[in-house]
């Protein structure tokens, strides 16, 4: 249930700290030696003291196996396009006054699509249940069972900050507002909120803040106690009856008889037993089990896409890009928040380019097994290309 404080970042190579920047043309050199297994580069100490260089030649052979041989290397920014005839790569590169390198960092490789058709069938084979929306200003570029209810993970937090953001629009509430920490609010990670005192004043906005960018388990539950359960489970158009608070999602998955109840009771029945799983807040190597069909906040992506466009402009929905590269010759601005546990991932991009158009582009996974995290970013960002290709 995280994304980029955590998820996105592990999905990195990443290695020191920048020293002294050198000319472009010498980071090209470096990287391009590097990924060609040249001669040896020399690796500055502040390199070496954080990846041995045995591992960091491992690392780079099987990225050379990868992608394939480099055809060439376009600045991008900050960064570099490393092309290949199968994969584009994000990378960052850093020498030190002596021409030795000092930073060293790869995104995950996207493969390279002929078109949007080859990148719907890379997402088509991301996991058992597979479903996507891309649509800009309104219009759908392309879609798969996207009025289809399957389970988005922490995405459900666009509806919390729905209400709250409706409530702050009426005068009912200010951003500025506090509420207290109590201990039916403390969550499992991700997040920070879960150490804080008991009694610890949040604002509204703050907790809000965590809540997205962070995707903090214990602001949301604080949140969603603040607001009411059932005007946030009315907003997401789930059942008041099925909608949890991520501490009693945490206590049914720990507790399999306790879930089997759960799933098994009338409607009438579950809120009781909800509460009974949020009693107790487990351990967290209790609750890495893969996906429970039923166990989750189970919305179609249509509906994300509705809920997060009027809150796209908001400033907390922007410190996240999540697999968005930030890039300034395609966004004005980029919103996100999604979610994944074992079996469930989704992403929820809503982006305006430069011509002013908006967009939300969403992709929800679901299988029984692990979804292979990395290939599901590189394949998100390969029909994201795809479709800002289109016309």
């Amino acid at each position: 249930m995280r994304f980029r404080n955590g998820f996105w970042a592990a999905l990195s190579v990443v290695f020191a700290s920048v020293g002294v920047a050198a000319a472009a043309e010498e980071d090209e050199a470096a990287l391009l030696a590097l990924l060609a297994g040249d001669d040896p580069v020399a690796l500055a100490p502040a390199l070496l003291a954080e990846v041995p260089r045995e591992t960091l030649q491992q690392v780079l052979a099987g990225l050379r196996d990868q992608i394939g041989p480099v055809e060439d290397i376009v600045p991008a920014g900050e960064d570099y396009r490393v092309e290949t005839a199968s994969h584009l790569v994000r990378a960052r590169i850093a020498l030190d006054g002596e021409g030795r390198v000092a930073m060293l960092w790869f995104d995950a490789p996207e493969p390279r699509v002929s078109g949007l058709a080859e990148a719907e069938a890379l997402l088509a084979g991301l996991g058992r249940e597979t479903a996507w929306l891309a649509l800009r200003d309104g219009e759908v570029l392309s879609a798969r069972e996207s009025d289809v209810p399957l389970a988005v993970g922490s995405a459900f937090k666009i509806g919390v900050l729905s209400v709250l953001v409706e409530d702050v629009a009426a005068g009912r509430r200010d951003w500025a507002d506090v509420v207290r920490l109590a201990p039916r609010h403390r969550s499992l990670p991700t997040g920070r909120m879960q150490d804080f005192l008991e009694g610890a004043p949040v604002t509204l906005h703050s907790a809000a803040l965590a809540m997205i960018a962070e995707s903090d388990n214990t602001a949301t539950d604080l949140l969603i106690d603040t607001l009411g359960a059932e005007r946030v489970a009315a907003r997401l158009g789930i059942a008041p009856e099925d909608f949890l608070t991520t501490r009693a999602f945490f206590g049914l998955k720990a507790d399999a008889a306790l879930r089997e109840a759960w799933l098994a009771a009338p409607a009438a029945e579950r809120p009781a037993l909800a509460a009974r799983a949020a009693e107790r807040l487990p351990a967290p190597a209790q609750v890495g089990g893969p996906f429970v069909p039923g166990v989750e906040w189970t919305l179609p992506l249509d509906r994300l896409c509705a809920l997060g466009a009027p809150l796209a402009e908001l400033p907390l929905m922007q410190v996240n890009p999540g697999p968005v590269t930030p890039d300034p010759a395609l966004w004005q601005r980029i919103a996100y928040k999604g979610g994944s546990e074992p079996g469930v991932l989704n992403v929820t991009a809503l982006m305006r380019d430069l011509r002013g158009r908006d967009w939300c582009v969403a992709l929800t996974v679901n299988d029984g097994a692990e979804i292979p995290l990395p290939e599901a970013v590189a394949d998100f960002g390969a029909f994201l290309r795809a479709l800002t290709a289109l016309p």
